[in-house]
């Protein structure tokens, strides 16, 4: 069994205490749409030329500022993400910023860009965890998915120069049909190194890439992304023990759940942290509850000389909407809530409403006990 990152009780208690009372303790800055690399299920990337046609990229200058604003009504916890952030050139400048205001800072990258050169002064101002992407187990999976030859061998050499560092590393899985023959290789690799992993079949439409693609991704079928679901369980719990689980007479074994829900939570409201004591700052200064949110459901901020309003009105202005949206009656009472795990960001990208249910999400649930069921079969037959 790999270890899932488990959440610090003090952090879980920061953000439920942030959340009762509107305080943005957690955010997320997208430094960059751009990537060096091209995933097929991306929900933002862009090509360089794509972006200049957008827009410009906040100024590293900028981007501190923004942040000190956001410490000022209370931000601790603070992501950088992309894109690709380390293909910003200024992006030492940054990270050294960040760490001088005393950040919990942690980066999602998919480290194919972190050599030795980086980690010279990486290790000056670690950040206090790396979301590490692998999208296989081998270079022939990268090319295929991601348009990257070498991929898996710079991403596991840089995984192999933050280890020695000694910066703490979390591995991210995103399944899908063109690398879901790695997963066992890719499961042994993080049990051998010692690595944290969280893995998922499940991929958000990309309506921040194409506002048509409500309820569309180049994914798996409903079915199919229950089966490996399934399978993510199997791989950690093991065959025997996975097994004994579903022809036992308890509960099946939960699929895993993305980090930022908290489905205590009651009622047809948000339940998750976003736009309650979380909030995502788009590469175009747009902040928004939630990075898979359209753009259409963000406030532009007042990014140096351009025109928008401070960090403080947008925040009160997201918060609000925020609290405002209504989930479907239906997932409140659902009996499948805890395997399916709905969030707004399911319902919007997936029906183009937060009040309409996420049908894929929805068959993907019904589907997961008769896929639980299947697996174990096949197990039970590979054994004999």
């Amino acid at each position: 069994m790999i270890q899932m990152p488990v959440e610090p009780q003090v952090t879980d208690y920061l953000h439920r205490k942030a959340a009762a009372k509107g305080i943005p303790l957690n955010g997320t800055f997208e430094l960059t749409p751009c990537c060096n690399m091209a995933c097929r299920m991306c929900y933002v990337r862009m090509t360089e030329q794509e972006r200049r046609a957008a827009g410009e990229l906040i100024s590293a200058k900028d981007w501190l500022t923004l942040a000190e604003q956001a410490r000022e009504k209370g931000m601790l916890y603070l992501l950088l993400t992309g894109g690709e952030p380390f293909l910003r050139r200024d992006i030492r400048e940054i990270i050294e910023g960040l760490h001088q205001m005393g950040f919990v800072l942690t980066m999602n990258t998919n480290a194919t860009l972190i050599d030795e050169t980086v980690m010279e002064w990486l290790v000056k101002v670690p950040p206090t965890r790396m979301n590490i992407t692998l999208y296989g187990a081998s270079d022939a999976t990268y090319e295929r998915l991601c348009g990257n030859p070498r991929g898996f061998t710079q991403a596991t050499h840089a995984i192999r120069l933050l280890k020695e560092a000694g910066i703490n590393i979390k591995i991210n899985c995103s399944v899908t049909p063109y690398n879901k023959e790695d997963l066992e290789e890719l499961f042994e690799y993080c049990r051998r190194e010692g690595l944290n992993w969280q893995p998922t079949s499940y991929m958000f439409p990309p309506l921040r890439r194409d506002e048509d693609s409500i309820g569309i991704n180049d994914r798996f079928s409903p079915e199919e992304a229950a089966y490996y679901s399934a399978k993510l369980e199997a791989l950690n719990y093991g065959k025997e023990r996975y097994i004994a689980m579903v022809e036992g007479r308890g509960e099946l074994p939960a699929p895993p759940m993305d980090d930022c829900l908290d489905t205590d939570a009651e009622g047809t409201g948000i339940s998750c942290r976003v736009g309650r004591c979380c909030f995502w700052v788009t590469w175009q200064g747009i902040i928004m509850p939630c990075g898979m949110f359209p753009s259409s459901y963000g406030t532009q901020l007042r990014i140096g000389s351009e025109s928008g309003v401070s960090f403080a009105e947008a925040w009160d202005t997201i918060h609000s909407q925020a609290m405002a949206i209504r989930l479907p009656a239906k997932c409140s009472s659902c009996e499948l809530k805890g395997i399916c795990h709905p969030c707004a960001a399911m319902c919007v990208t997936e029906t183009g409403h937060f009040d309409r249910v996420p049908e894929y999400r929805c068959q993907m649930s019904q589907a997961y006990r008769d896929q639980c069921r299947i697996l174990a079969e096949e197990l039970k037959n590979q054994k004999e």
